[in-house]
């Protein structure tokens, strides 16, 4: 497939953007970028998809997601962020299961593929969302993600006892550090290598 008459930012080492531009994808791997003009004549045979006026660019990676607060998006958005955290984003999530968090996922992946972001970090993943499923997600989509497990010895946000967490989200020592090297040991590097598993500790000191 040529995608043509697009402007082209390469992100190259020559940061190159190129303006009535091209690409050629076979499969789903980028074989050639360059000028419309010399594209068409060195591919003629290949079908043609016309981007006149649109932008093409790299994919874009998100640094820090929390997949499962997808799902509470607007939830009590006029707190200051303890009284949001512990007063209700933390109440919701210490009851989430398995099926939510997968859900959770699949929403904030599509949303993400959507907006053009083909990688992400997932920085804290708690045991009772289901790391199995947000693999699974990933696998599904297509995706690429660096997956945090929740490493965690402290049932605190800090050292502020004001921040206590949701009993539902306190994990201890071992079962956070054997979560993970289990996920680890069956997760990391599948998915046609598109999958990272990584200690996702909470704070320093939580």
């Amino acid at each position: 497939m040529l995608y043509t008459h697009a402007t082209v930012v390469t992100v190259d080492t020559s940061r190159r953007i190129i303006t009535d531009g091209a690409i050629r994808v076979v499969g789903d791997v980028i074989v050639d970028i360059g000028k419309t003009a010399i594209l068409k004549e060195k591919h003629a045979a290949d079908e043609e998809y016309d981007l006149s006026g649109r932008i093409v660019i790299p994919g874009l990676i998100s640094t820090h997601m929390h997949t499962a607060q997808t799902l509470l998006r607007g939830t009590a958005d006029d707190l200051e962020l303890v009284s949001w955290l512990c007063e209700r984003i933390w109440v919701l999530q210490g009851n989430f299961t398995a099926e939510d968090g997968y859900a959770a996922a699949r929403l904030s992946i599509g949303e993400m593929l959507k907006s053009g972001t083909t990688c992400f970090l997932e920085s804290m993943f708690a045991d009772r969302y289901g790391f199995d499923g947000l693999c699974r997600a990933v696998e599904e989509s297509g995706i690429r993600g660096c997956l945090g497990k929740i490493v965690m010895d402290i049932a605190k946000y800090a050292k502020d006892d004001a921040w206590a967490m949701h009993p539902g989200l306190v994990e201890n020592r071992e079962t956070s550090l054997l979560g993970t090297v289990k996920m680890w040991e069956k997760w990391n590097g599948a998915a046609d290598d598109r999958i990272r598993v990584w200690f996702g500790a909470r704070t320093p000191g939580g």
